[in-house]
């Protein structure tokens, strides 16, 4: 019994060690992309800025998948209800054309937050593609471990997403414009994807 008691004990204490330790990592992390494309900011633009056709190079979960909002630009935004990836929302907060698209993710009611930003800059005939993500898992004490790993793993997800987009983009014909209906065919796109949330 007094064995026992001691293995209980070393385990228990083990067990608060590690929790004490999750509780005192930071529950944030920070994930950075960025691409070259060779067309225009003008072509890059709406595929950030419409939900629409962010589905043809960043898949969302399909299950319970609906848009909400206007097509397009601030407030724009799509809700799911996943059993993998659980209930959760992605929403365009800020919209400057040709420059920059701000968005703003939450899952299972805040448990997951994060924050996005793309940056669009000419260089030469096409346009350099900045992503940033900000994420926040809150105090959760286990959660200080999985941060820990969220800017490589998301940044990876990122990366090919990056890749899906210059792919769409170079072997598209011709540019979507604004308040345009029709989703253009994903040529050159194959290949599979993390979805944005823990990518989503």
């Amino acid at each position: 019994m007094k064995l026992g008691a001691k293995i209980f004990g070393i385990l228990g204490g083990s067990l608060v060690l590690y929790l004490l330790l999750g509780l005192l990592m930071p529950g944030t992390w920070v994930a950075r992309q960025e691409a070259l494309v060779s067309s225009p900011p003008s072509a890059v633009f709406p595929y950030l800025n419409r939900m629409d056709l962010w589905q043809s190079w960043a898949p969302m979960p399909e299950s319970g998948s609906e848009s909400f909002g206007p097509p397009e630009g601030v407030d724009a935004g799509i809700r799911w209800d996943d059993p993998q990836y659980g209930r959760g929302q992605i929403q365009i907060t800020g919209s400057f054309p040709n420059t920059e698209v701000t968005y703003s993710v939450e899952v299972e009611g805040g448990a997951l937050r994060i924050e996005g930003k793309f940056a669009l800059a000419p260089e030469g005939s096409g346009t350099r593609i900045e992503w940033e993500e900000a994420g926040d898992f809150g105090w959760n004490p286990l959660m200080g471990y999985a941060a820990k790993g969220m800017s490589s793993s998301q940044g990876e997800a990122m990366r090919i997403s990056l890749g899906r987009l210059v792919l769409l983009l170079e072997g598209d014909r011709g540019s979507p414009s604004a308040g345009d209906p029709e989703t253009p065919a994903q040529e050159g796109t194959e290949g599979g994807i993390a979805p944005p949330h823990p990518s989503l």
